[in-house]
């Protein structure tokens, strides 16, 4: 009898050690790596990705923990909230609002600061009548977001639903056991850096984020330079919110219109169902992943193929193109500057070749002594020197590489920085979600689709901004202001 059991033994025990770390709170990368593809869908693209960088030889990842989307879920089923004092209290503020004010309508962080005021208003309405909240905090949010993606409602009124939901989770504590599990991430980096305060960005990981078939990346918020204890579990609440922020909100609302659209075209229903539960807004998910920041001196982007054309080099698949410029990386990122743009291809004989374009590099954004970060200008002199020598940019070249053939030598998105001590840190690693596509479908093809300004049109043509496309050429079309970017 024994020996009969002893297969099933050892059969079930790697299933039951799975099934423990994906039960636990916050994972590590090894933990993440040990679960496999399943694990993206407890702690989203973006941790699952670090994950796997972590683990590639001669890559230098900073130090991260993945905070679970469990963790999000018993946020959401655990607590419980004051639905009539929400409701009320953002009738009442959002009214008061001017969103035709062009200070407000310019204010990226708006909406932001108005959600996190509404919530301490909700606890302090519902402190003050004394009265226990009773609705829990999941049935309250599918109530508010129901029927969101098909309303015919204005801007006006679906800004207000994303309002009340994320003002809702920030009037409600973070359950003990999340608040326990975030801390205690936040202590495993800074005991992994021998420091007693390592400054953190606490970033969204959304369910599918950073995957080859969607792109949620950038729709909700990063908070930077966050240190000790508290504020990194403030940042993390603040991130479960931003979960139900506009951009997020609209971006699967579009993706059910669209299918709905292409469901009427060709008579297949089933398009318009399988959207609306792949990206129904009731299943959003969210994990969450804490990094130990570096302080860069030089950061930026490094793509495994021009980022126009989608070229990969020689059949050896070497290109690599590169942004760099000084500072943090989100001055690349979010286009507040026209970075350097390299290009690195690699000889027959395995050596560099870097072709460079000098970009425009007046600013940088820098750890703020206070916590957060600031914009500072760059001296003249510095932002006419190379963000990057030739050595770094091959060295960089190199690292994107290694990335790309771990993924299978798909085209691979990453972020880099270089600190002071000539260290270069691979911070994040996505593959690319378009060419990788386009390259299964057509794998000879090289598109140069181009075009340039009618010569005509220039005398009387005005500019409107200047800096560097993702892709080169020209384009038309009406330019059209949207007051609904809030």
């Amino acid at each position: 009898m024994t020996e009969s059991s002893a297969p099933f033994e050892t059969q079930d025990a790697p299933n039951q050690a799975l099934e423990k770390l994906e039960e636990k709170l916050v994972l590590t990368g090894a933990d993440i790596v040990k679960i496999g593809p399943e694990a993206e869908l407890l702690v989203g693209g973006k941790n699952y990705n670090t994950a796997l960088i972590s683990q590639i030889n001669g890559i230098q990842a900073p130090h991260f923990r993945a905070i679970s989307s469990r963790a999000f879920h018993k946020l959401l089923d655990e607590t419980r909230v004051n639905g009539r004092a929400a409701r009320a209290v953002v009738d009442r503020e959002y009214d008061r609002v001017d969103w035709k004010d062009p200070e407000i309508s310019g204010d990226p962080e708006f909406l932001q600061k108005f959600a996190r005021q509404l919530g301490k208003q909700i606890r302090e309405t519902t402190k003050a009548d004394g009265e226990e909240p009773h609705t829990r905090l999941r049935s309250f949010i599918n109530t508010i977001v129901e029927g969101f993606a098909t309303s015919p409602e204005g801007i006006d009124q679906l800004r207000k639903r994303s309002i009340l939901v994320q003002a809702a989770i920030l009037s409600v504590d973070l359950p003990e056991e999340v608040d326990r599990a975030v801390r205690e991430a936040y202590q495993a980096i800074c005991d992994a850096n021998l420091e007693d305060a390592v400054p953190v960005a606490v970033r969204s990981s959304a369910a599918g984020e950073d995957s080859r078939k969607k792109a949620f990346a950038g729709l909700q918020d990063t908070y930077l330079n966050m240190v000790g204890p508290d504020k990194v579990a403030e940042a993390y609440h603040w991130d479960c919110a931003s979960a139900y922020n506009l951009r997020s909100m609209t971006y699967r609302r579009e993706a059910i219109l669209d299918a709905i659209a292409r469901a009427e075209e060709t008579g297949d229903e089933s398009i318009a169902e399988n959207a609306k539960k792949e990206w129904a807004i009731e299943n959003t998910s969210l994990s969450v992943c804490m990094m130990q920041m570096i302080n860069p001196v030089v950061s930026g982007t490094a793509f495994a193929a021009d980022t126009a054309t989608g070229c990969r080099g020689t059949d050896r698949a070497d290109l690599v193109s590169i942004d760099a410029s000084y500072g943090l990386g989100e001055a690349v990122v979010g286009g507040k500057v026209t970075p350097d743009k390299m290009y690195v291809f690699q000889r027959d004989d395995g050596g560099e070749v870097v072709i460079r374009q000098m970009g425009s590099k007046t600013m940088k954004i820098v750890y703020d002594e206070k916590g957060g970060t600031r914009e500072v200008e760059v001296p003249e002199l510095e932002s006419l020197r190379w963000a990057l020598s030739l050595g770094q940019a091959e060295k960089v070249a190199r690292g994107v590489r290694a990335v790309s053939k771990a993924y299978g030598d798909i085209i691979m998105d990453t972020e880099f920085c270089i600190d002071d001590k000539d260290r270069l840190w691979f911070v994040q690693a996505r593959p690319e979600t378009r060419w990788n596509e386009e390259l299964e479908k057509h794998p000879f093809t090289i598109f140069m689709k181009r075009r340039e300004v009618d010569p005509r049109a220039l005398p009387n043509a005005e500019v409107l901004l200047e800096g560097n496309g993702a892709s080169r050429g020209a384009g038309q079309g009406t330019v059209r202001f949207l007051r609904s970017a809030l």
